[in-house]
């Protein structure tokens, strides 16, 4: 299934959606593997345009490759391959989680094709763990490990609101609570190119309780959606959208709010030269 958008082949689209189902190491709730489905589905009950944007999905072309299949034992390198394939720096790539462990290969590959690059993480947790029930490469962990990748200092965290005390001191660039104002203050240092990774759970789970790993206090939709726009201007090299899960709660209702964030994401991803 494609997403209801998907209206060009890879060779003249402007942005590349690549669903990466993988949920293996998930602790609380599984289920996000179902995700890109999910998305997909709920994008036929979403407009093409964005009244916060004043943008339509239909002046962009627009390639869905679906979803990678991959073992759970090999997922990592073969996911890496697959990206590696299908790379082109004058393209945008979106990825759709899956937990926020599909973001580790992602990264690895664009470190192989970008010298220096930014991260910035919308997200409720830290994932600063070096370790969690045993396992290094799991979702409380990814940006530990792409801190190993890019440097700590390059991972800009925005609306975190839960984790270990450890945790919270590893970064510096890691701002609590809020996301558009301290994105708002820190922008204009963020150096260039930038990959941007979306963690459904920063939202309240009054709006978005279909997560893997809900935490109460989170930012608002629209609060999101502004600190999306934030970054219009800014050269994105790739993003993702994770740990949305349609087992947790409401997959339809959620759904067509993850569906949205993907048209904001895709129109601001898209515009940029």
């Amino acid at each position: 299934m494609k997403l209801y958008y998907s209206n060009s082949n890879y060779k003249n689209a402007d942005v590349i959606i690549l669903g990466l189902p993988f949920d293996k190491t998930s602790s609380f709730i599984p289920g996000s593997r179902f995700g890109p489905h999910f998305i997909r589905l709920c994008s036929e009950n979403i407009e093409d345009y964005s009244p916060y944007q004043n943008k339509s999905l239909l002046d962009l072309k627009i390639c869905d490759l679906e979803d990678l299949q991959f073992s759970k034992k090999d997922w990592f390198l073969e996911s890496q391959k697959i990206i590696e394939d299908i790379f082109d720096n004058k393209k945008h790539f979106i990825f759709l989680g899956g937990e926020h462990t599909i973001t580790l290969p992602v990264i690895k590959t664009f470190k192989q094709k970008y010298s220096h690059f930014s991260v910035i993480q919308f997200d409720a947790h830290c994932d600063l763990r070096d370790e969690y029930l045993e396992e290094k490469i799991c979702h409380a962990t990814t940006m530990r490990r792409v801190s190993e990748i890019v440097g700590i200092n390059n991972i800009y965290q925005f609306g975190i609101r839960s984790g270990t005390k450890e945790e919270f001191e590893y970064n510096k660039n890691l701002y609590k609570f809020k996301a558009f104002d301290s994105l708002s203050s820190v922008i204009d240092k963020i150096k260039e190119p930038i990959y941007l990774s979306i963690d459904t759970d920063i939202l309240d789970p009054g709006i978005l309780p279909a997560v893997s790993t809900p935490e109460p206090g989170g930012i608002s939709y629209k609060e999101l959606i502004d600190s999306l726009l934030l970054l219009k201007n800014k050269k994105i090299i790739g993003a993702d959208i994770v740990e949305y899960n349609p087992l947790a709660a409401t997959p339809y209702a959620s759904g067509s709010t993850v569906a949205e964030i993907l048209r904001e994401l895709i129109l601001v991803v898209g515009s940029i030269q």
